[in-house]
């Protein structure tokens, strides 16, 4: 670590810092259980810094809206600016496929400039698992992590990834699984928690979280949405560009009284805490922090997992044979159908899930490993 007084200042890199961003709600999780011992600058290349909305008072960050591009061709002379800009700082976060350039910077020159150490995270929100097979993908991490001094995973389908397709050292990949605050979960919900959207008596809300970019598939759900009773109502949580495209599959199919569309919320958890079921689109992400957060929630789970069939395997027994396969929309009806008509089913479930939430999945563990690995990083014997 430098010699500057004060709380070591840590750079986190984005390809976007948007609120919907699974690897930025981890940062400000950990940013606010790390309290002031750290100074936090971020970087978020599209622009969008939505998530630090959320940040708790008292965490100092910095938005750097002016750091070198980090898209374009990798040439020397913008990857020699962009190293120029990780020097002034104790430690170096990158986040993803969007932030490899920086990586790559750092490895081209952190002996030419005496760069900070660099740690790299990827959960495979960014990217699908064909894309992540490409050459272009396996070659920025190849090349790009060779002077990282960590590579940070949270599920088996991303470490099997890191090692296999990107070809990492054993000993720079680290497994993180995701927590959540437990304690927080348990609250319970209000009514009007989401601003202009009121959860009358009687009505079964459907939640769901999607990127309206073609990774998932949300539009499925309303095909199940139609053979429920009207008391369902689905509430959706996302913005992207093809959002106007569903919001007229909607309309086509007259479920406007009974479809929600809510660009983001400012508690991301708001959605699981007034949901009675968390239905899964599918998507990139191996395993969705929505899962776990719906499971911490005691809510039961529908929808479609992810290719690798992590969701199915982290919920309880219980609920694993109520997650469809990706694209099977009768398995997902039928699912929908149960949770929807029996509440009993749904309460027993959501029971199970907590439990097993309780056993793996305390954000207490997940914290004291960062908290650990960041430290070993700083040189410091805690943070």
């Amino acid at each position: 670590m430098s010699a500057r007084s004060g709380a070591p200042r840590i750079l986190h890199i984005f390809g976007s810092f948007a609120a919907n961003s699974p690897p930025a709600q981890r940062a400000v999780r950990l940013m606010e259980a790390f309290g002031g011992r750290l100074a936090h600058s971020v970087v978020s290349a599209n622009g969008d810094f939505g998530a630090a909305d959320g940040l708790a008072r008292g965490i100092r960050l910095q938005r750097l809206v002016s750091f070198p591009p980090l898209r374009g061709l990798p040439l020397p002379g913008r990857l020699q600016r962009v190293a120029r800009a990780l020097q002034d700082y104790d430690l170096v976060l990158t986040y993803g496929r969007g932030a490899m350039d920086a990586a790559l910077a750092h490895t081209m020159f952190s002996q030419v400039h005496a760069l900070p150490p660099l740690i790299h995270h990827e959960d495979g929100s960014d990217e699908t698992a064909r894309q992540r097979k490409r050459w272009r993908s396996r070659w920025s991490r190849r090349v790009g992590l060779g002077k990282a001094a960590g590579l940070v995973v949270p599920t088996e389908t991303m470490e099997h990834a890191t090692l296999v397709d990107w070809q990492q050292p054993i000993g720079r990949v680290k497994r993180i699984a995701d927590g959540v605050d437990l304690d927080a979960l348990k609250r319970s919900p209000k009514g009007e928690a989401i601003p202009r959207l009121v959860k009358r008596p009687g009505e079964i809300w459907l939640g769901c979280r999607t990127h309206f970019d073609g990774s998932d598939a949300p539009q499925d759900i309303l095909e199940a949405l139609r053979s429920l009773d009207d008391s369902c109502h689905l509430v959706v949580v996302g913005s992207g560009p093809q959002g106007a495209a569903f919001q007229s599959q909607v309309t086509a199919l007259a479920l406007d009284h009974r479809v929600h569309v809510v660009p983001q919320l400012r508690d991301p958890d708001t959605l699981v805490r007034l949901a009675d079921v968390v239905v899964l689109s599918g998507g990139r992400e191996p395993l969705p922090l929505l899962a776990i957060a719906a499971m911490a929630t005691a809510k039961s789970l529908a929808g479609f997992d992810t290719p690798a069939g992590e969701v199915a395997t982290c919920v309880a027994d219980e609920n694993a044979g109520l997650i469809a396969r990706p694209g099977d929309i009768p398995a997902m009806t039928e699912a929908l159908t149960r949770l929807t008509s029996e509440p009993y089913l749904r309460e027993e479930i959501g029971h199970a899930n907590r439990a097993k939430a309780e056993a793996a999945r305390s954000d207490a563990r997940m914290i004291a490993a960062y908290r650990l690995l960041y430290a070993s990083a700083l040189g410091v014997d805690e943070i």
